[in-house]
């Protein structure tokens, strides 16, 4: 009795279908108990093989052998197998090496097409006349200077200059300095970056061939012999035109980075504090 009351009952019914539907699954699926879970698989395709062999050509300077190859592919799959690691651990997010690193290489992506770019030649005759001034040949100057005291009053200065101009030593007069005394042939920008921006226009505008002065820097008060001054010319498109094709592209690049960037905040709510809200940690 209690073996029919058994074979009759509903749960014993239920673990032999059970065993039956794993039965028809281990037959259709041979071996898949014994192998457990597949590993997820890492693919090294031809072209990126031929891409780590090209590059270690580059690095080389000669052909790699089987070997140099075997062990690239084999590091590249370490490498590859490493990042996935990472990557499920969540060592990428909050990263500022990682994260600047991706916003370099999509910014790459977006500004590429642009850097290839080739100008019609009405494009880049306008590109350089609108900015004549980036290409222009920058004026240059040779002269003489006495640096001054600071101290010293108007009428004092004014000393100094005649005696100059009647023919006394330069070095006999002046206070002690650093500053070579004399400069030839020196482009007008690099005068300002010696004595002050505003310098070099100064000097540009006195007569030549004769003392004269004073010329303030921030050193103090400057008596200038000028003996030549030449100014910045505007050379012919062809004399520059690798520089202009360069600049025109870094123009692109920089006009296809601001619209893809607003285009892609477009996509995106975002919500920031207020900037006066936000303190130091």
């Amino acid at each position: 009795m209690l073996l029919k009351r058994i074979v009759r009952s509903p749960l014993v019914h239920f673990f032999v279908l059970g065993g039956l539907v794993f039965a028809l699954f281990a037959v259709m699926n041979p071996g898949s108990e014994a192998s457990g879970p597949q590993p997820e698989k890492i693919v090294l395709s031809p072209e990126t093989a031929s891409l780590l062999v090209s590059r270690m050509a580059d690095s080389l300077e000669r052909p790699p052998t089987s070997d140099d190859i075997r062990s690239a592919m084999e590091a590249w799959a370490i490498e590859e197998a490493l990042v996935r690691e990472a990557r499920a651990l969540g060592l990428d997010h909050g990263d500022e090496v990682i994260r600047n690193r991706l916003q370099q290489k999509v910014l790459y992506l977006a500004e590429a097409p642009a850097a290839a770019q080739e100008p019609d030649e009405a494009s880049l005759q306008a590109f350089y006349d609108a900015n004549a001034a980036r290409f222009e040949a920058p004026g240059i100057v040779s002269f003489q200077h006495v640096l001054l005291s600071s101290k010293l009053a108007r009428e004092e200065i004014d000393e100094a200059l005649a005696q100059l101009r009647n023919g006394a030593a330069p070095e006999s007069l002046g206070a002690a300095q650093l500053i070579p005394p004399i400069f030839e042939e020196i482009p007008l920008s690099a005068v300002d970056r010696v004595f002050g921006a505003g310098f070099a226009q100064q000097v540009a505008t006195l007569p030549q061939g004769q003392w004269t002065g004073p010329v303030s820097s921030g050193f103090g008060p400057h008596l200038v012999y000028l003996y030549q001054y030449a100014p910045g010319e505007l050379p012919e498109l062809e004399a520059v035109r690798d520089k202009v094709v360069a600049e025109w592209r870094a123009e692109q690049v920089r006009a296809a980075r601001e619209a893809f960037v607003e285009t892609l905040l477009s996509r995106y709510e975002i919500e920031m504090p207020d900037a006066d809200t936000v303190t130091l940690q």
